[in-house]
C-alpha cells in the first residue's frame, strides 16, 4: 500500500491520465533516440523530495542537508504547475557536464519514464523522445490465440 501511495504522489493529474490511458490501451512507454549534448536537460530540472516534487526553497535546502551533492543546483523559478525548477551549475558553456564520468544518478538516468507520468515533457532540443508502443508479448499472445482457433 505504501508503494502505491508513493507512486500516486509522484504522478501529476496529467501524468495519472497518461498512465491510465496507457494501461487501458495495453501499451507501454519506450524511450528512443540519443543525446544531442544540447544541455537543455540541465537548464530546467525539477527535483523530487520525500514529499514529492519540490515546491518550496525550504524543502530544497532540507534536501541539501541530506544530499550535499544537490548544492550544484540553482533555483531558477517555478514552472506552470508550481514546481521549482533548477539549473545545474556544473554545465559548461559548451552544454556538457564538468564531471560527466561521475555525474549523479539523476543525470545519468535521464530521460526517465517518470518524467512522462509526473506531467513533464522532454525539452524540444532533446534527441530523446518517448513513444507509446504495443508490447511485443501482446502481439505474440494474439498470434498464438489465432493459431489455436
Amino acid at each position: 500500500m505504501a508503494n502505491i501511495l508513493r507512486l500516486l504522489r509522484s504522478f501529476s493529474p496529467l501524468g495519472l491520465i497518461r498512465y491510465v490511458r496507457l494501461r487501458l490501451m495495453g501499451r507501454e512507454l519506450l524511450i528512443r533516440g540519443s543525446c544531442h549534448c544540447c544541455g537543455s536537460c540541465c537548464r530546467r530540472i525539477n527535483l523530487e523530495g520525500e514529499k514529492g516534487w519540490l515546491r518550496s526553497e525550504k524543502d530544497f535546502y532540507a534536501i541539501i542537508d541530506e544530499y550535499p551533492e544537490y548544492k550544484r543546483f540553482v533555483v531558477m523559478g517555478k514552472d506552470e504547475l508550481g514546481f521549482l525548477y533548477f539549473s545545474c551549475s556544473w554545465l559548461t558553456s559548451a552544454g556538457l557536464c564538468r564531471d560527466h564520468d561521475s555525474r549523479m544518478k539523476l543525470c545519468s538516468n535521464f530521460p526517465d519514464k517518470g518524467l512522462h507520468f509526473c506531467g513533464g515533457k522532454l525539452p524540444p532540443e532533446c534527441g530523446f523522445r518517448m513513444v507509446e508502443v504495443r508490447p511485443f508479448d501482446r502481439y505474440l499472445k494474439d498470434e498464438m490465440k489465432g493459431q489455436v482457433k
